[in-house]
């Protein structure tokens, strides 16, 4: 039998290859709009495609811009970007980029690539010594990035169902191999906005190593030594002819309207008539000579029309249009509008026992209002100290090129000019300190931290700068009913229905209180009444007759730390979970309160000096811990199960030294390590091996 034959129409291959196509992706858009065709939908897409720049009259506080073209000769391979220029879906699904050069010649093209590669600050491009693949991946999906971005198929975050799918909000990459190199990844994403400045992809602070091992992560790069990724080819030396006529082209077709580019300037804003749409225009299905062409989903070509037919207004009152286009709804709700999506929502992490306010970043209702002017610019720059949330994995972007401009339109859409003042109470800082505590109080430190002092429970937000942060108006507005500003919040009513439930302080007056409280926090010293008296040493173990043991949280041993401190000041962290010591130190032992008494008991630490990890033996995985016991004296001896046979650990301490015990059941010795810095003696006789450790 012969193949079939397939008659392809020379118009439904047009039409196919068109479907095939994808229309520019605007999250802010697609998530609230694409429903619909509005106005204000039209507005989204009338500053995210860039029609603004050319036209005026965008919604958007920030506006839309391309991204930074200098130096693109060291950062992008010259033959992606020429493909990309052509047809800018074939570089990245979904790009808001406009097909603007498609009909012209390779010549043209050619010199226009010439031109570009002429724009230079001769930056620097370095790399790191280490990179780490693993790392990054979970930077990835932990630090915010999956909030626009597609996590990777192979991640599955905690506590998320096991069909769970990939958001179709998700803002596509482009191949990172094929368009750049590891030298230039890493320093795109260790500023983000000297290469975008329009902030659509902001800057997320990122700590030493980090932006390496992202970078490793989103090429795949599974070397450790950037060094040996790969490097561009050398783009073509620029003809002068060639960079004059690309200069020339760059102009006539108005890039400048979007990028910044030298000696090249933007045409004057052209206005729309109301309600154009036709055939020969920006919005026409086809290309049109001349005209940046978008493939507009008919929902997107309606929207614009709306748009347009409404007048074009550049009003937001209510900052939605704003917040929709620079993606903000991603991570944050703001008046039952926007926060996370179920498909992105496992992926925010932090501290559970503070519920969802522990894990998503916290709503913008009325945030304008919310915070000082001052601390509210700086959040958009990532000054020091503006993060109060440590235990949102999640971290806040900055956007610094734009910092007093969103500072001062939020506070000028969220301005409360009817909201009522604290009444003033300056005097009565006491009455304050009181209130704030847990003796005869409202227990505000049950639950918050107080500059270095932790509460007695969940560690919630830091109170004793809260007066640099927050206004006074809307604290007094917040005490009054948390949950009206937070749904589902822990913060209790303390003054249900206006009412005072402390009636014994400041007779019970409720505007009395809450300015005491705000007076206190402003100008009081000392810390609230009810915090433990940690420099008594109340709660600190002092090992005596004989050993103390102590399971606890600790830092360079983990979840299952067993703390042994000895008579005479010698102490060890055994960890449990790999059955192997951990850390060895001299001097103080522990201090139990947090331990004994905080419902988030945090990682500790030895009080005493000189703390040595002990380095693993990479069998831990293969071992399974049978617990201890403990002898005559009190020593502990650790019990293990190792390739079939039983182990046992036993430590005591004498003449200030450590000394270890193992003995096995059959064949060779355990593998072991030793404390780093520490002076080992060792005899062995049998099944048995002892280690004596000495300190200088």
């Amino acid at each position: 039998m012969g193949q079939p034959c397939w008659v392809v129409l020379p118009g439904f291959l047009l039409l196919a290859t068109s479907a095939l196509r994808a229309a520019p992706h605007v999250v802010g858009y697609e998530r609230f709009h694409a429903g619909t065709p509005t106005a204000a939908g039209g507005a989204v897409l009338f500053s995210e495609l860039g029609c603004a720049n050319c036209h005026g009259g965008s919604a958007v506080v920030v506006p839309r811009q391309g991204p930074n073209l200098v130096d693109l000769a060291k950062r992008v391979d010259r033959d992606w970007l020429a493909t990309f220029l052509r047809d800018p879906e074939s570089g990245r699904k979904g790009s808001n980029m406009p097909m603007v050069v498609d009909g012209l010649a390779d010549d043209d093209l050619h010199a226009i690539l010439s031109y570009l590669g002429t724009l230079g600050k001769n930056v620097n491009l370095k790399t790191g010594k280490h990179a780490n693949a693993e790392r990054g991946s979970a930077l990835y999906h932990e630090k915010g990035c999956v909030a626009c971005h597609a996590p990777t198929p192979d991640f599955h975050p905690p506590h998320a169902p096991e069909d769970l799918k990939t958001s179709p909000l998700a803002v596509a990459h482009p191949d990172f191999k094929a368009k750049t190199t590891f030298a230039a990844l890493q320093a795109f994403l260790e500023s983000p906005s000297t290469w975008r400045p329009d902030g659509r992809m902001p800057h997320v602070p990122l700590e030493g190593q980090e932006a390496a091992d992202l970078a490793a992560h989103l090429l795949d790069f599974q070397d450790s030594d950037p060094g040996n990724a790969g490097k561009l080819k050398p783009w073509p030396k620029s003809e002068a002819k060639a960079v004059a006529r690309g200069r020339e082209l760059v102009a006539k077709l108005n890039c400048a309207a979007c990028h910044s580019l030298p000696e090249v300037k933007a045409a004057p804003l052209r206005s729309i008539p109301a309600a154009k749409s036709g055939p020969h225009d920006c919005l026409s299905s086809e290309p049109v000579p001349g005209l940046p062409h978008y493939r507009l989903t008919e929902s997107q070509r309606e929207s614009l029309v709306a748009f347009l037919a409404a007048g074009g207004s550049g009003d937001d009152p209510h900052g939605r249009i704003t917040l929709a286009a620079m993606n903000c709804y991603a991570c944050h709700d703001r008046d039952g509008t926007g926060g996370p999506t179920p498909e992105t929502n496992p992926f925010f992490v932090g501290d559970e026992a503070l519920g969802d306010s522990g894990r998503l970043p916290p709503p913008l209702t009325g945030i304008g209002f919310k915070l000082q002017p001052a601390w509210l610019k700086g959040v958009f720059t990532g000054a020091e100290g503006s993060r109060i949330r440590p235990y949102l994995k999640t971290r806040m972007p900055n956007y610094p090129a734009h910092a007093a401009e969103l500072a001062d339109w939020l506070e000028r859409i969220d301005a409360r000019p009817d909201a009522k003042s604290l009444v003033d109470d300056s005097a009565n800082l006491e009455a304050g300190r009181k209130l704030l505590g847990i003796v005869g109080g409202t227990n505000c430190i049950t639950c918050h931290t107080w500059g270095e002092q932790r509460s007695l429970g969940i560690q919630a937000l830091d109170l004793s700068s809260l007066d640099k942060r927050l206004r006074p108006e809307w604290f007094r507005s917040y005490l009054l009913n948390p949950a009206e500003y937070r749904p589902g919040t822990l913060m209790p009513p303390l003054w249900p229905g206006g009412q005072a439930t402390v009636r014994d302080v400041l007779e019970g007056d409720t505007e009395r209180q809450i300015a005491a409280i705000w007076s206190f926090i402003r100008d009081g010293e000392g810390v609230p009444e009810g915090f433990p008296d940690r420099t008594s040493g109340l709660y600190e173990l002092v090992p005596s007759d004989r050993p103390i043991l102590q399971r606890t949280f600790f830092e360079g041993t983990g979840t299952k730390a067993i703390l042994v401190g000895f008579p005479g000041g010698v102490n060890l962290a055994y960890d449990g979970s790999g059955a192997r010591p951990a850390v060895v130190w001299r001097g103080a032992f522990f201090d139990a309160y947090q331990t004994w008494y905080s419902r988030h008991a945090p990682f500790e630490k030895p009080l005493g000096d000189r703390a040595t990890i002990v380095p693993e033996t990479g069998a831990e995985t293969g071992r399974r811990f049978r617990g201890y016991r403990l002898d005559e004296a009190g020593n502990p001896v650790f019990l293990f199960e190792e390739g079939g046979r039983e182990v046992s650990e036993r430590y005591s301490v004498a003449d200030g030294r450590l000394e270890r015990r193992l003995t096995w059941s059959e064949g060779s010795a355990p593998v072991v390590t030793h404390p780093e810095g520490v002076a080992v003696d060792s005899k062995g006789e049998g099944m048995s091996l002892t280690f004596i450790y000495s300190w200088k």
